[in-house]
């Protein structure tokens, strides 16, 4: 998940980028000038400006979750060297990792496919089957729907911080 969150981070300070030097060459009447004088010619619109953007709530969902799997991973290493965890702490633990992927989903859904509920990964709406990650950012940035990555963030955030709170108590029940 790091990984997706630098890509979208990358993307978006890309966008920012591109939209300056874009907007520059507007006002600058750049297009204009180097258009094909024997061609009718449109000149392209500015772009809306690209805010800066609040990943703070999933930079820190994300440290916790690092934390959390790694006092799990602690925890199972100790459990193990020490015979194992007994039959009911092992069947309790095992109850909750079955159900952590379903601590990445959305009843909602996505925008655009309410069926698809995964915060993580997801057919793109525009891709077909192409893979996207982290859905709801990555596509709300592609498509300059800011609120829609505000809203996002905070959504992946809270399911990363549900799958931090399952391997916190797996971890207690180990220990």
């Amino acid at each position: 998940v790091r990984l997706y969150l630098t890509e979208v981070q990358t993307m978006a300070d890309r966008m920012r980028a591109d939209t300056e030097r874009h907007n520059r060459l507007v006002a600058s009447d750049a297009y204009r000038l180097s258009a094909d004088p024997t061609q009718v010619y449109v000149p392209p619109a500015a772009w809306g400006a690209v805010p800066h953007l609040n990943f703070a709530p999933l930079e820190n969902a994300l440290a916790r979750l690092e934390d959390a799997a790694g006092a799990y991973d602690e925890a199972v290493v100790e459990a193990v060297s020490g015979g194992g965890p007994d039959g009911d702490a092992a069947r309790r633990v095992n109850a909750l990792l079955r159900g952590m992927e379903q601590r990445l989903t959305r009843p909602e859904g996505l925008p655009r496919r309410p069926w698809f509920r995964h915060q993580i990964y997801a057919p793109g709406f525009w891709t077909g089957y192409g893979v996207k990650t982290l859905p709801g950012v990555r596509e709300g940035i592609e498509q300059r729907e800011w609120e829609e990555v505000a809203l996002f963030v905070g959504e992946i955030a809270a399911a990363l911080d549900r799958v931090s709170e399952g391997l916190e108590e797996a971890r207690a029940i180990l220990n």
